[in-house]
């Protein structure tokens, strides 16, 4: 989860519920239905909250950024 904040350069958060993708799309449901106003509304009356949130490192960030240009550069010089 590290690297992938670190390469994506922005916060990864780790749900509690194992079953988080059911969950969403509950959510998603009962937005639809008209139970909630916004999405939003309804993360927060039916979300169960975070265990882990991992941050950039921003060495690695900058790592990562040098590395993704040399592949698209290999990318371009191949086609």
């Amino acid at each position: 989860m590290q690297m992938m904040a670190d390469v994506m350069n922005m916060p990864i958060r780790i749900h509690k519920s194992e079953q988080t993708c059911a969950l969403g799309a509950g959510m998603f449901a009962a937005t639809a239905a008209g139970l909630y106003e916004k999405v939003e509304d309804a993360m927060n009356a039916m979300g169960s909250g975070f265990d882990a949130e991992y941050k950039p490192n921003r060495a690695n960030v900058d790592v990562y950024a040098k590395r993704f240009q040399r592949y698209k550069m290999g990318d371009f010089l191949e086609n």
